[in-house]
């Protein structure tokens, strides 16, 4: 092997180390997690009551706290008794982190299969040296073939 390709094969196992660390360090932030997780966004609402003798009636607006979240294809808003709207806003919290983790945990396995087919690629010896076969064409797809060399 030639050591140019040598120099890019190290660089690639040692990103390939980094990436194997930042996604243990992501795991554990995710098996980390004990919840509640709730899904949705958490938000206040500001209304007038309609009573002309009200302080809404002056602007200073009634507010109360709302859940909305999709389901079945459409989106439900469920209002938020005051009793519950810290461990909600809590758990909406946890869930939109845990989601944003999961993202950076895809994105960084991503890259590790791209850096593992670049590594392969940098392996990579035709033989025979005089008639090398065309290299793989892979893209994310598995080999459904033996990858066994002994036979």
């Amino acid at each position: 092997m030639h050591t140019a390709m040598r120099k890019k094969a190290s660089q690639h196992r040692q990103k390939l180390v980094h990436f194997g660390e930042r996604r243990q360090q992501l795991l554990q932030v995710l098996l980390g997690e004990r919840g509640p997780l709730i899904r949705g966004t958490f938000g206040t609402r500001a209304r007038k009551c309609g009573k002309p003798n009200c302080r809404c009636a002056q602007g200073v607006l009634h507010t109360s706290k709302y859940l909305s979240a999709s389901q079945d294809g459409a989106v439900r808003q469920i209002h938020i008794p005051a009793a519950d709207e810290r461990k909600v806003g809590a758990g909406v919290k946890r869930y939109q982190a845990f989601q944003q983790t999961r993202k950076q945990l895809a994105l960084v396995s991503k890259e590790e299969l791209e850096l593992l087919s670049q590594l392969e690629v940098e392996l990579l010896e035709p033989y025979p040296p005089d008639n090398p076969l065309p290299a793989p064409k892979r893209r994310g797809r598995r080999s459904h073939g033996s990858d066994d060399s002994s036979a």
